[in-house]
């Protein structure tokens, strides 16, 4: 099969899979597998944003940030805050434990950007970002049952 015969999807999800396993490998000291960049938002929001402006943020369906918020909180990451404005409201605030956590994964980001995009210039990065954006942008989801997508890899020793 010729490489340009291969679906553009697929191309995405073995990157995909490369990507997670370089992250995963750089966080097994940790007892986080999964939502990595729902941390680092969190933290990064200073603990002003709701889960609905979370999960509009990250693009991440309603459901699947109540799991991710819900798991986190019982490993003591974070936290849900009655909003002052709002008593339906709840912000999330990062907990404690959760820094050196975050700050782990913002390296295992910086170090796993750099693998993936080699010797790539700083232009040719902005227009290959500026284009997934678009990508993205040309596919929307809404009304459509999203995939389900399981984690079935294994953390490396």
């Amino acid at each position: 099969m010729n490489t340009t015969d291969i679906p553009l999807g697929h191309w995405f999800a073995v990157l995909t899979q490369r990507y997670y396993t370089q992250i995963l490998h750089r966080m097994k000291v940790y007892d986080l597998d999964r939502w990595f960049v729902v941390l680092v938002a969190i933290a990064e929001s200073d603990g002003h944003m709701s889960q609905q402006e979370l999960s509009q943020q990250l693009m991440i369906d309603k459901v699947s940030m109540v799991r991710a918020l819900d798991m986190l909180g019982a490993k003591g990451y974070v936290e849900r805050v009655n909003c002052p404005d709002d008593r339906r409201k709840h912000h999330i605030r990062l907990l404690p434990k959760a820094r050196p956590v975050v700050k782990a994964i913002k390296k295992a980001y910086v170090e796993v950007n750099a693998l993936t995009l080699g010797s790539m210039s700083e232009r040719s990065r902005s227009t290959f970002l500026r284009e997934l954006q678009q990508m993205l942008e040309r596919m929307p989801t809404d009304g459509m049952r999203p995939a389900k997508l399981t984690y079935t890899k294994k953390l490396p020793k």
